[in-house]
């Protein structure tokens, strides 16, 4: 799963800078807190768990493919939710983000338990 975590990382790397290339040729920066958002929780995160995983994992745990999956199922919730708020949308943003926001906060808790499970082996 660690790769896979390599692999997202590496689209979520690009979409930030694609992000952060079209704000600065616009000279449009309302967008700021998610390019910064998907450049440190999309792209840095993802790529640390994913290094975290290939260095520590004996094998495919549900553990760690759970926490795959609730992290890039959160993680553009909280992404879209910012877009609807920063577009004038709270009702349905505030929701949206906080769904996400709520899931990445699941997900850094199993990447913790994986963590301490790993120290105790």
């Amino acid at each position: 799963m660690g790769k896979h975590f390599i692999v997202i990382a590496s689209i979520y790397l690009l979409s930030g800078l694609g992000l952060g290339y079209v704000m600065g040729i616009s000279d449009l920066f309302q967008y700021t807190t998610v390019h910064a958002h998907v450049n440190l929780v999309g792209w840095v995160t993802s790529a640390l768990f994913g290094i975290v995983y290939l260095l520590t994992q004996k094998e495919y745990s549900r553990l760690i493919t759970a926490h795959f999956w609730i992290h890039n199922t959160g993680f553009p919730l909280l992404i879209l939710g910012m877009i609807f708020i920063i577009n004038g949308n709270e009702a349905l943003g505030g929701p949206i983000s906080g769904i996400g926001g709520t899931l990445l906060i699941i997900g850094a808790i199993l990447f913790s338990i994986h963590c301490f499970k790993m120290k105790c082996e």
